[in-house]
């Protein structure tokens, strides 16, 4: 028996597919499948492979980067069009560390997320207490390349990091960001979770 013998014909292929409910062992089986792309060839898992293109071929393009508004709405479609599970939360983000996108961090920075760039002064919680330093900030060229960086290091799994995208529900997402160091604030999730009701 040769591979060609019991490889998937495209009509199995397809009814595979057909029973995928989002239980976990499907989804951590996708993710098995996904790596072993990513090692045979990583242009099939980007947004130009012409799979993808196929994919979404009856359904409305996402808007160009440039579309994407610095509203709840805009970010709610950019993080959607990266990858976020929860685009909501991501929103909720957006609204808290930039007060709804009139305080950025960094040129259109709007997550608070820090490295060389922009350097400001900023308050952070440290052991219960607020404390004022000053810190470097990324700055990025626009608003979905910041939604971008952000969804790619914390909602998506990364260098062996598993991402919010695996949390049940949104709310869970919210504490696994404050669990895995998103942020010092001890109420952060809480907050996102109140603005999330509040744009429901």
């Amino acid at each position: 028996m040769t591979i060609s013998d019991i490889t998937f014909s495209p009509e199995r292929w397809a009814q595979f597919w057909s029973s995928f409910k989002g239980e976990p062992q499907q989804r951590a089986g996708i993710e098995e499948l996904r790596q072993h792309i990513a090692q045979s060839d990583p242009a099939l898992l980007t947004e130009t492979a012409s799979w993808v293109a196929n994919f979404h071929k009856d359904q409305p393009r996402p808007p160009a980067p440039a579309d994407y508004s610095n509203t709840w709405e805009g970010v709610e479609a950019a993080a959607k069009a990266c990858g976020a599970r929860w685009p909501q939360l991501v929103a909720a983000q957006w609204a808290l560390e930039s007060a709804h996108g009139t305080a950025i961090s960094g040129k259109h920075n709007y997550f608070g997320i820090k490295g060389s760039g922009s350097s400001h002064v900023t308050q952070e919680e440290v052991n219960g207490q607020m404390v004022t330093i000053t810190a470097g900030f990324i700055d990025f060229p626009c608003l979905k390349d910041c939604v971008e960086y952000l969804v790619t290091r914390w909602y998506l799994d990364y260098r062996g990091y598993q991402g919010v995208n695996h949390a049940a529900s949104a709310d869970a997402a919210a504490y696994s960001l404050k669990a895995q160091g998103y942020a010092t604030d001890s109420h952060y999730p809480q907050k996102l979770i109140n603005l999330m009701r509040q744009h429901a």
